[in-house]
């Protein structure tokens, strides 16, 4: 994760944007950890982040889509069937 990356998703996530700022200046001076930059969210008074949205991010191989089967169109008017 870089640290535009850590950005956009703080934006996301709705973290007012002095806020953000903090949160770059620390990841600058200390690296990008999850834990420690949701601990310093934490103490802002906003919930875990970048663990949640991590964890749960679009690599997931688990998703609500089905098996889906494509329909053959008919070539004829159903009054052909009659």
């Amino acid at each position: 994760m870089t640290l535009k990356d850590l950005e956009f998703m703080l934006e996301l996530n709705g973290v007012m944007r002095k806020d953000i700022d903090s949160i770059l200046d620390f990841s600058r001076k200390n690296g990008i950890n999850q834990e420690e930059i949701d601990d310093e969210l934490n103490k802002m008074g906003y919930e875990r982040i970048v663990e949640n949205e991590l964890d749960g991010g679009w690599d997931d191989d688990e998703d609500d889509y089905g098996h889906v089967e494509k329909i053959k169109s008919r070539g004829k008017f159903s009054e052909d069937y009659d």
